[in-house]
């Protein structure tokens, strides 16, 4: 039994559900089964639950509508999702919509939001898996920095009624998000813990405006409207992504944004036309590295939702959307000086962090101090390396090949020199 444990993969581990997980979902499947609308996958059911839930009425640009009805197609004719997946996906669905209406709302009361600038914001974007959170987490260690909290992207609005000086009760919202997370997928602090109270990646702005590049491997109509996008329904989404952080700015103050997601690797062009002055770092890893590890995170998240996992469509998938992004973002890159991104190896991360934040801030010209050198080496001593235990993959446990890889990615690895590891097979 011990032997059969320490060999199952990552996304092999049940949800850990507690008692009343397994009756809601007992209920779930039977009122399904039953054909009983729930949840109810219509665009007026899930608007008005927005309402209902804001007494607002105002989404704002809507532009947001096309994205949203492709997403809540997908999600209401897809056989693969367990009934409490389609649970989580109807809230996947009306979380963006709630946000929206508390956001309009608020721009309207305090239009002198609009005035805040974001001033030389600090983005981190690579392939996921590349040492990105470990870089953003350091890089928000600056006294000077402003990173964004868990709880803040998920909802960028204050409620009604804050008093200051008291907690906000967003916080505790998030906290409890997070342990249904844990619960959901076990082998989520593996992969990607998630401190609510933490810097987190800002995706969970972008999907307010429901524009994700890389989403389900088998929702073919969304990722041809994503593939179909103008630079300038980009940068409208990043126009309002811009609005989140003003809002954040202005509730919380701060200094230099710092900024994480790989999505902005596809969007690379629409960020920096959006914000003149960001600063942005990639990081780079031999991609029979990354494409596991992603893949894993995946089958992960799908497990937690799905009755089935076919972990080869998911090798494929991410394969074929990482190539994408990476190209956009190459090709983003010749339309700007090229000081505006600086290239950071995975293994020099590894290796001696302190130098690599030292040569970042050197390049862009931020001020390292003292305080923030005692915070790195806390931070670095209290948070080794699978503190949470380790991560197995490898690429054949998703159909892929190493050989295949290096093909696919051969002029990207020459480009940057990433250093390439011996995968095991």
């Amino acid at each position: 039994m011990n032997q059969s444990k320490s060999t199952k993969k990552p996304w092999e581990e049940g949800p850990s559900f507690g008692l009343w997980i397994h009756i809601a979902k007992w209920c779930l499947g039977k009122a399904q089964a039953l054909g009983l609308n729930y949840p109810n996958f219509s665009e007026q059911a899930l608007m008005a639950a927005a309402r209902k839930k804001t007494g607002l009425d105002d989404f704002g640009d809507p532009r947001f509508l096309e994205p949203f009805r492709l997403r809540l197609a997908y999600f209401k004719d897809n056989q693969r999702f367990s009934p409490l997946g389609k649970v989580a996906a109807w809230q996947i669905l009306l979380k963006p919509l709630i946000n929206r209406l508390r956001i309009q709302d608020l721009l309207k009361r305090h239009p002198e939001i609009r005035e805040q600038r974001i001033e030389r914001p600090l983005f981190v974007t690579a392939f996921p898996r590349t040492g990105t959170t470990l870089l953003s987490q350091l890089l928000a260690l600056d006294p000077a920095a402003r990173p964004l909290l868990f709880w803040e992207t998920m909802q960028p609005t204050p409620d009604e009624g804050i008093v200051e000086g008291e907690p906000d009760p967003r916080i505790p919202r998030a906290k409890a998000v997070v342990e249904q997370l844990r619960g959901l997928m076990p082998a989520l602090r593996k992969i990607h813990d998630i401190d609510p109270t933490g810097p987190e990646e800002c995706a969970g702005l972008l999907a307010n405006a429901y524009i994700l590049p890389i989403f389900e491997e088998d929702n073919d109509e969304y990722k041809q409207w994503i593939d179909s996008l103008s630079t300038e329904q980009v940068c409208a989404a990043y126009e309002e992504y811009k609005e989140q952080l003003q809002i954040l700015q202005w509730q919380r103050g701060g200094g230099h944004w710092v900024l994480k997601s790989p999505f902005h690797l596809n969007w690379l062009d629409a960020l920096l036309t959006t914000f003149p002055d960001a600063c942005v770092v990639q990081t780079h890893r031999d991609p029979k590295q990354v494409l596991p590890s992603i893949c894993s995170l995946d089958a992960v998240m799908q497990q937690a939702a799905c009755d089935t996992v076919d972990c080869a469509a998911v090798g494929r998938h991410l394969n074929s959307q990482l190539a994408i992004s990476l190209q956009r973002g190459m090709a983003a890159r010749l339309n700007h000086p090229a000081e505006r991104v600086f290239d950071v190896q995975y293994a020099d991360l590894l290796t001696d962090p302190v130098a690599v934040i030292r040569r970042i801030y050197s390049h862009f010209g931020y001020s390292y101090s003292d305080v923030m050198a005692e915070k790195i080496a806390e931070y670095l001593a209290t948070n080794p390396q699978n503190k949470h235990g380790s991560h197995k993959y490898q690429l054949a446990d998703f159909g892929l090949a190493a050989e295949d890889v290096d093909r696919s990615f051969g002029d990207y690895c020459q480009r940057f020199q990433i250093p390439l590891a011996v995968q095991d097979q």
